[in-house]
């Protein structure tokens, strides 16, 4: 039973190897964009500008120009924090820094260029949310600090899919060995309604649309290490069809990225009953405590295979229940 097990982790780690390999160009599903408009001081649109928007970890450059209405836009950006600089004739450059790209949603960025002699610099913070005036879908973000620090009984990113507004998900078991994937229903509608993407790719039960069949939770979707995930949002309506067919929730999580520094961590979650107290009605029958041993150990390295144009992350990792 135990090597079966092993073995199931094992590949699983392997298929994540290959997964969080990723080169610096994105796709959608599993991307964002900034649109904008570009003004002059007397606050008249500004055609032709060029904007050019570097991806602050990499240096990854996409470079796009402003309609004859001032827009413009720069899809397929994978999440992250982006400078976006603006430049014109007879203008004075324009750069923001900090602008954040999240998965699925357009960020709106308006610039105002100054006469040329002059300088304009705005500093967006990371942390705050934009708001995306591009499109009507409804749901909710779930980044990274979310992901690593609430509390997770296996270690399972479906078990806080429901932070997302509309979505209600089970209760999950901390007793329970294995993934403990959980369904989640989206205002109203069936877990076999969901459309679950990694990295844009589907990863959905080949079986049903769901995180976890409905016989056992110990099967379904694959599940990536929380280490792995850089956030992820939940769609629950008003998202176009580039999402897929599913009429419930649209899960969309995107794993992290190499940079041009090398970095890495190694970790080790343990659960043990010798840390656990017994359970209540266990306790008034003077039974003893379960048995429990759940330790899963990894470790992960990125970094950058050619500098500004190409890197990686590899991510191992094994459970032993």
């Amino acid at each position: 039973m135990k090597s079966t097990m092993l073995r199931g982790c094992l590949a699983v780690s392997t298929i994540l190897l290959l997964v969080t390999l990723r080169a610096a160009s994105g796709q959608t599903p599993g991307t964002g964009a900034i649109s904008g408009i570009v003004y002059d001081p007397a606050n008249r649109v500004v055609a032709h500008a060029e904007v050019i928007a570097i991806e602050e970890s990499t240096q990854v450059t996409r470079r796009v120009a402003t309609t004859s209405e001032g827009v413009f836009r720069v899809p397929l950006l994978s999440p992250g924090a982006y400078t976006v600089t603006v430049t014109a004739t007879g203008f004075a450059t324009s750069t923001a820094h900090g602008v954040q790209v999240s998965v699925s949603q357009t960020t709106a960025l308006n610039l105002k260029l100054v006469v040329a002699g002059t300088s304009s610099s705005v500093q967006v913070s990371a942390g705050s949310q934009m708001a995306d005036l591009d499109s009507s879908t409804i749901g909710g973000l779930v980044d990274q600090t979310a992901i690593e620090e609430l509390p997770l009984a296996n270690r399972n990113y479906t078990q806080i899919l429901a932070l997302a507004p509309g979505v209600i998900v089970d209760l999950p078991v901390p007793t329970q060995l294995g993934r403990g994937s959980q369904n989640v229903a989206s205002d109203g509608a069936t877990p076999t309604a969901n459309n679950i993407q990694f990295n844009g790719i589907d990863a959905n039960n080949l079986t049903q649309n769901s995180a976890a069949n409905a016989e056992s939770s110990q099967v379904g979707v694959a599940v990536p290490a929380p280490d792995t995930i850089q956030e992820f949002r939940v769609q629950t309506a008003n998202f176009d069809g580039a999402y897929g067919r599913g009429s419930g929730a649209n899960v969309d999580a995107i794993s992290k990225g190499g940079t041009n520094h090398f970095h890495g961590s190694v970790w080790e979650f343990v659960r043990n009953n010798i840390f656990d107290a017994n359970d209540f009605f266990s306790k008034l029958n003077q039974q003893p405590r379960a048995e429990l041993k759940h330790n899963q150990f990894g470790a992960s390295l990125g970094g950058p295979l050619r500098r500004d144009k190409t890197f990686f992350l590899g991510l191992y990792q094994i459970t032993i229940s």
